[in-house]
């Protein structure tokens, strides 16, 4: 056997030069110098090597140590060189995961949703972009935007939906939970670590977030309520005040054609195809991403006419109060109709939209031409990159009857 000063001292020779310890224990000498240590034995019939490392890192005294567990293990029918292999896998996966997951903790919640919004936002509309920020930057990231998204799980996200729950605010609730569904889908879909599910996807069952009722947004729908509301725009417009009566045909403007108030107070002159008797709002504007198409009654033609000395100077139908350059704020109809006495449980500026759905239904329109004219996303994907000229004529027939109703049921009846 050897000592350790013969192992020191053993010189390179024009070959490799394997030096015996014992017990298929070899100490191999390269022709460069270099020494490590093997052991030979065979397995199953077939002569094999197993490397234990090199010296002086690997002494003789540890040599003979790996050397003794290498023959136990061989004794009880492994092969020392596979369990090697095998070790060191395992060494290097466990590294793997362990670097895997120092990044994930690294990749926090803010960071996933910047990568996010630089996918995203090229596609959507400037209303979406701004309304998805808002909530992001009030109800999302002050809770969770710091801490890593790998940890993130239901606790956290009903957290934040608790909070929204107890506050009443239930359309806030689906929309912010509606969100951080996109963000999980997005870190799913980029095989973040540790990321593997979509936790919203357990808090949207019957049962969960329901100790509020979710009320539809405030509208007069009976025709005695309608009549009263057209005759009070009316009265309001009985005014020598210019912005007054602006505001008072935004009014009945928003009555005749029920679209969005966001898309009434942003409504530009050049929308309006007087041939064509037609508003047509830009794809941009709409919240489905969809040039919308609205017909023009005669009662609407003659409200722009009445409009047009007021405001055809600008750019917008109704603008500001304060700059000419600038679009009325959605809040100024609503402002309106609290003035006219008129409280926001009986009648908001969007209430005009379920006003005439739910008069229209009940009057058996065609339901397709309702949900077209009120610009809803079909639920049919195929559908739903539909011509927005669809059903126009029919569309037309209606609008006219619905300003033919409105007046019927307002003060020239």
């Amino acid at each position: 056997m050897l000592t350790e000063k013969e192992v020191k001292a053993v010189r390179s020779g024009e070959k490799n030069r394997l030096i015996a310890d014992g017990g298929g224990l070899f100490l191999l000498v390269s022709p460069a110098g270099g020494k490590s240590w093997q052991y030979r034995y065979r397995f199953v019939g077939k002569e094999k090597t197993l490397s234990l490392g090199r010296y002086p890192l690997v002494s003789l005294a540890k040599a003979r140590e790996m050397h003794i567990q290498a023959r136990l293990a061989l004794t009880q029918g492994h092969d020392p060189a596979a369990q090697k292999k095998a070790l060191k896998a395992e060494t290097i996966a466990h590294a793997e995961t362990e670097a895997a997951k120092a990044k994930a903790l690294a990749l926090t919640v803010a960071k996933v949703v910047q990568q996010w919004l630089e996918k995203s936002e090229p596609g959507w509309s400037p209303v979406h972009i701004r309304d998805t920020r808002q909530k992001l930057d009030r109800y999302i990231l002050p809770r969770i935007g710091e801490k890593p998204i790998a940890e993130i799980g239901r606790r956290e996200v009903k957290e934040i939906l608790d909070t929204l729950d107890a506050g009443g605010k239930i359309p806030t609730l689906k929309k912010v939970r509606g969100i951080i569904g996109q963000i999980f889908q997005f870190a799913i879909n980029q095989e973040i670590s540790g990321v593997k599910e979509d936790p919203t996807l357990y808090l949207r069952g019957k049962g969960v977030f329901t100790t509020h009722i979710v009320r539809h947004r405030s509208a007069l729908t009976e025709p005695k309520d309608i009549g009263a509301l057209m005759s009070a725009i009316e009265n309001y417009a009985d005014s020598e005040l210019r912005t007054k009566i602006q505001t008072a045909l935004a009014l009945k403007f928003s009555a005749l054609t029920f679209c969005r108030p966001g898309e009434i107070s942003k409504a530009e002159w050049s929308e309006i195809k007087w041939d064509r008797q037609l508003w047509i709002i830009p794809t941009e504007k709409m919240k489905a991403r969809k040039e919308h198409l609205v017909p023009l009654a005669r009662q609407t033609l003659d409200l722009l006419t009445k409009l047009k000395p007021i405001t055809g100077h600008s750019r917008y139908l109704f603008h500001s109060e304060r700059a000419d350059s600038r679009p009325m704020s959605a809040e100024t109809v609503n402002a309106a109709l609290r003035r006219m006495g008129v409280s926001r449980e009986e009648m908001t500026s969007h209430g005009f939209r379920r006003m005439a759905s739910t008069r229209l239904n009940e009057h058996g329109w065609n339901a397709d031409w309702i949900e077209m004219q009120l610009a809803h996303s079909d639920k049919n994907k195929i559908r739903s990159f539909y011509n927005s000229a669809l059903y126009l004529d029919g569309r037309r027939e209606m609008m006219q009857w619905w300003a033919d109703y409105l007046t019927a049921y307002g003060p020239n009846k």
